[in-house]
Formats: C-alpha cells, structure tokens, sequence
C-alpha cells in the first residue's frame, strides 16, 4: 500500500509541477502575443503628425509672425575666456577663446553670449574669423568689434545663431555642432 501510495504522491507532484509549467509558458506567450499585435498596430495604423486640422497650422503661423523679429545683435563686450572641452579628452584641457557679448533688440532685453574658440593658424576659414570679417575687424584687433553687429539667424529651437559673415551664407558642417554649443541666451 506505501508503494501505491508513493506512485500516487509522486503522480501529484508531477501533476502540479506541469501545471505550473504550463501556465508560465501560456504567460510567456500572451505577453509575447500582445507586444507583437502592438507593434504591428503601430506599424499598420495611420501616422498622424501634429494637427489635425488646418485651422491649427494656421493659427500656428499667424502667431510666429507675432514673434520677436531679431536678425542682428550689436557686440556690448569682446572677453578673452578658456573653456574646457566639451566631450572626450578635451574635457581635460582648456581652450582659449574669445566670448562675445551681445544686445538683442527683443522686448525683454535679451543678451547672447557667444564663445569662439582662438584657431592654431590664421586659415581665413576659422569661426574665429567669420566672425572677426562679420564685425568688419581684423582678427588681431579683435576688440574694435564692440558696437559692430553680428548678423543673427534664428534657429528651430527658438534661440539664436550667428549667421556666417562671408556672402555665400555657407558654413561647413563641423562648425555647426560647435556652433550650436558656443551659443548662450539669458534674459539681463
């Protein structure tokens, strides 16, 4: 009778543990069903983008006319600054440069601060003097750039960005990301 009921006890246990492995792998594959039927709905259903009716995109627009129009800022202050670098091995070291201070004509006086840093050789292609030939000075006389106007852009996150000073209008594309970064607007 011990042997009959070892076989039952163990019949139960065996039983019980693949009902439980079973109800695992059900839950393994429900959860695995449902992120598949949500990705293909997202890969199946239509994208709508923004507004949905153009009255909106109307009134979007009508209210970006109603900003602030800044297209140059006047150089209040010319300021030899090191910084350090932004990423990588240059975060170790500092960098000289020049900030240069300047006055928005927006309504709620706003001030922009522009760092560039000072180039190893005078190539004629370095921010340093764009923005030197935009203030219409000389790179080493960089300090008579005070009062001169700096023409500005404005970008798609709503701050401001130095426009290039030669008359093509073209900067090349590793000055744009240290550009972006050099580039500071705080309410006086």
């Amino acid at each position: 009778m011990v042997e009959v009921e070892l076989v039952v006890l163990a019949l139960a246990v065996v039983f019980v543990g693949g009902a439980a492995a079973m109800l695992g792998a059900t839950a393994i594959a429900a959860w695995t069903t449902a992120r598949l039927a949500a990705t293909l709905s997202t890969l199946v259903r239509p994208v709508v983008l923004g507004p949905t009716d153009i009255r909106d995109v109307e009134l979007r627009v009508a209210g970006l006319r109603a900003l602030d129009h800044v297209d140059s800022g006047v150089v209040t202050n010319v300021v030899p600054e090191r910084r350090r670098g932004a990423s990588g091995l240059a975060r170790f070291s500092r960098r000289d440069g020049v900030r240069f201070d300047l006055a928005l004509a927006t309504p709620d006086d706003r001030t922009a601060a522009v760092w560039v840093p000072v180039p190893e050789a005078l190539t004629g292609g370095s921010r340093f003097e764009r923005i030197a030939a935009a203030c219409d000075v000389v790179p080493e006389e960089i300090s008579d750039a005070v009062g001169a106007e700096l023409p500005l852009v404005r970008s798609s996150d709503g701050g401001w960005r130095v426009g290039s000073g030669d008359a093509s209008g073209h900067r090349r594309g590793d000055d744009d990301a240290a550009l972006g970064r050099s580039f500071e607007t705080e309410r006086a």
